[in-house]
């Protein structure tokens, strides 16, 4: 996006300066048509020398890029198999709370035990 303003910037500032230079030029028509085609040339050669020194910015950028996501890519993945190991090991241990909740609420009808651990009567 910023190439593009760049771009856009160069090419109407090329426009504005040519117009300015019609406008206010007391030139004969032939010094004129010189004139223009020097500042025409002058602009695509400073336009292309702006587009060569971006295209390579980009270039670079893109190199960067391409190595950042290749350093990264190993530790991703190693991170992805560090949550599914996390994730068997939270299925696993939660199928063995489950059964183990399960074993201590039981089919059990009896009445629930006082706080002491036994439901037999102390005689005194």
């Amino acid at each position: 996006m910023e190439q593009k303003n760049l771009l856009f910037g160069v090419v109407a500032g090329a426009l504005v300066g040519v117009g300015a230079a019609l406008l206010f030029t007391p030139k004969s028509g032939e010094d004129l048509r010189e004139s223009l085609k020097s500042g025409a040339s002058s602009s695509a050669s400073n336009l292309t020398t702006t587009l060569k020194v971006k295209g390579q910015e980009v270039k670079s950028n893109t190199e960067e890029l391409i190595q950042l996501a290749k350093e990264i890519t190993p530790v991703v993945k190693e991170a992805i198999g560090v949550v599914q190991e996390w994730k068997e090991m939270i299925v696993g241990a939660k199928a063995e709370l489950t059964g183990e909740v399960n074993k201590l609420k039981g089919p059990s009808t009896t009445t629930s035990l006082p706080e002491g651990g036994s439901n037999h009567s102390a005689a005194l």
